[in-house]
């Protein structure tokens, strides 16, 4: 399949955290693409994605946009973020 042109979300997080969980669930009920990049078992690549992105708390969300120069990413936020935006594109 032809993935250009496409969108999907990044979800960084870990497994016990429960708004990880809601973003994963709330994507597949909204029946959109995303990845779910565990980092449990590294606290140096925890620190760097926080720092990355400006964000302080897990799941840190962003959404890439694949195109024929290459993806592209931007933060979305956390939970609530993702939530907004995916009710926005219903509308």
């Amino acid at each position: 399949p032809c993935i250009l042109g496409r969108l999907m979300y990044m979800i960084y997080g870990v497994t016990d955290c429960p708004h990880c969980l809601r973003a994963q669930a709330l994507c597949m009920e909204k029946d959109v693409d995303y990845v779910w990049v565990m980092s449990d078992w590294s606290k140096t690549y925890r620190y760097y994605i926080k720092r990355s992105w400006k964000w302080e708390t897990y799941p840190i969300i962003t959404k890439m946009h694949l195109d024929e120069d290459g993806p592209e990413e931007f933060i979305v936020g956390g939970f609530d973020e993702l939530q907004l935006e995916l009710l926005s594109i219903e509308e």
